[in-house]
């Protein structure tokens, strides 16, 4: 895999670092992919911050689909020497997390690290969706850094790694991009957006579940002359950690002499991280947990809208939710349940069932979960050898079959 053309160009919405992607393997051959933009948006501020003579970007984005369709991966800009270093681990954790991806040869030249760009020793970003993860980040911050050297500066949202299932808009969606500058206006932080095609490119060649960690890393070494810290919110918890690609093990070894990638989160559960920023008007107002499955903000049906509206309801502020719908839909909730069987957190739906011990307004919520545990607890007595997978792990085990 070969990567050529790095460039950085100035346009009339921005900026922009991008390359140009093409297989070293035969054409027409099993592992040949055919040639590739990749490409990261910026506003026109950062331009300052991006650089064409560094190969630390199109490392950690490219790194993956290398690994997965078995080619060396050979880049013209030099890459960080803490990174040269961490590759044989980073290698080494990728294929034992899927035994599909084989570790491969990185060539790139040798080269001096630039220093840090101005400012860049009080900068620490945060990934920022809107979600209950990233807002948990946020918040946690805010509680414990606001006024010191770790106190969160920016806000990184990056529109271009949401599944898409239609035909998909390279511009940031208004209604998130609005949100997102409230927030980061609300919380006196500085808003990057970011547009990408790093999904769409990457999909065909790799498994995003295990790519995205290493994507989310590609952004912020592009701003890496800016940044000090970034941050990236974690998804579980260090009890249930399973194979994934932004992982508490993973993420910091993309750090640079000069950058620190932190794994931020596992502390806390989805429930405990809800309960921590359900008191947030700006949260309740702007909050986003919907993958991108509908064209909707928040669908209101989806197995991420329905866990996090059940959290909300017996936090006793769903209906002041103004992002997603303020009832529970008992039979949609039995539909996703039924379709995610086998794939979901099953102890965190059980602690949402006992919660509505007391609760003789949400019976028909309360059936469904019943019902859905009653399933679970059937299976499990059916085939006790193995233990239960949920969510990703589960998804992750059927790809390796």
């Amino acid at each position: 895999m070969r990567v050529s053309d790095i460039a950085v160009v100035s346009h009339a919405d921005g900026c922009e670092l991008r390359a140009w992607v093409e297989s070293e393997a035969d054409l027409g051959g099993e592992e040949w992919f055919a040639p590739f933009p990749l490409w990261l948006r910026f506003p026109a501020w950062c331009r300052d911050y991006l650089n064409p003579d560094d190969g630390d970007p199109f490392l950690a984005a490219l790194l993956v689909p290398a690994m997965t369709t078995g080619e060396r991966l050979a880049l013209p800009a030099p890459i960080s020497s803490a990174l040269r270093q961490a590759l044989p681990e980073i290698q080494a954790i990728y294929a034992r997390f899927d035994p599909r991806q084989r570790p491969i040869a990185v060539a790139a030249p040798a080269g001096d690290r630039r220093s840090p760009g101005e400012g860049s020793a009080a900068a620490t970003g945060l990934f920022f969706s809107l979600g209950v993860d990233s807002f948990y980040s946020l918040l946690k911050n805010e509680r414990d850094h606001s006024a010191d050297a770790d106190a969160i500066t920016h806000l990184i949202a990056i529109h271009g790694i949401d599944p898409c299932y239609g035909a998909w808009d390279e511009r940031f969606p208004p209604a998130i991009l609005g949100n997102a500058q409230r927030a980061a206006a609300e919380l006196g932080k500085t808003l990057i957006p970011v547009e990408t095609n790093l999904r769409r490119a990457i999909d065909p060649l790799a498994l995003w579940t295990m790519s995205h960690g290493a994507a989310l890393a590609s952004v912020a070494l592009a701003l890496g002359g800016l940044f000090r810290r970034v941050l990236v919110a974690a998804t579980t918890t260090y009890d249930q950690l399973y194979p994934w690609g932004s992982h508490p093990v993973l993420d910091p070894l993309w750090s640079t002499e000069t950058l620190r990638v932190v794994h931020d989160g596992c502390e806390s559960d989805r429930i405990g991280k809800t309960r921590f920023i359900a008191d947030s008007p700006l949260v309740l107002d702007t909050l986003r947990v919907c993958p991108g499955y509908t064209a909707d903000y928040n669908c209101g049906r989806c197995v991420k809208c329905l866990p996090t509206m059940i959290d909300l309801l017996q936090l006793g502020v769903l209906d002041r939710c103004r992002t997603l719908p303020p009832t529970i839909d008992a039979d949609a909730l039995r539909h996703m349940l039924r379709n995610y069987r086998g794939h979901l957190n099953v102890e965190g739906f059980r602690r949402r069932h006992d919660a509505f011990a007391a609760d003789t307004t949400h019976m028909a919520v309360r059936a469904a979960l019943a019902e859905y545990l009653a399933t679970e607890d059937a299976g499990a007595t059916a085939t006790p050898a193995r233990p239960a997978a949920h969510g990703p792990l589960a998804r992750w085990r059927r790809g390796r079959r």
